[in-house]
């Protein structure tokens, strides 16, 4: 694994989506998950937690694996269960907690779309 992603959904099912800066390197100006590389000798679930306090300070726990396979090795997991004030860090320049039915409306990072209908199907 080289990264780690965290789908967060509200009793609404609506999923959290963090709005990428627009000078980053990975996927500028798009909407995604909490996420991001692991750090040496990190596991995926605790690279997951730790770029979700960084990125949205929230806590997140138990985690639930999404086993949807893609072109790229990254960690995916999805939670109901969090706490905190949803504040983002340097890297992002906005927030939402989106639909199903709206989120096709927002410019999204690669694979955002599957991985949120894998969640919604699978859970």
């Amino acid at each position: 694994m080289r990264g780690a992603v965290v789908v967060i959904l509200n009793p609404e099912n609506e999923v959290l989506l963090l709005k990428r800066s627009p000078g980053d390197y990975w996927c500028a100006g798009k909407w995604g998950y909490p996420g991001g590389k692991l750090d040496d000798g990190e596991t995926a679930e605790a690279a997951a937690v730790r770029e979700t306090k960084e990125e949205a300070n929230l806590d997140v726990t138990g985690l639930v694996p999404i086993t949807l396979k893609l072109d790229r090795p990254l960690g995916m997991y999805y939670t109901r269960s969090y706490n905190g004030t949803i504040k983002i860090d340097f890297e992002h320049t906005d927030w939402v907690w989106v639909s199903r039915n709206d989120i096709e409306n927002y410019d999204l990072s690669d694979n955002t779309l599957e991985i949120y209908d894998w969640v919604l199907k699978n859970e």
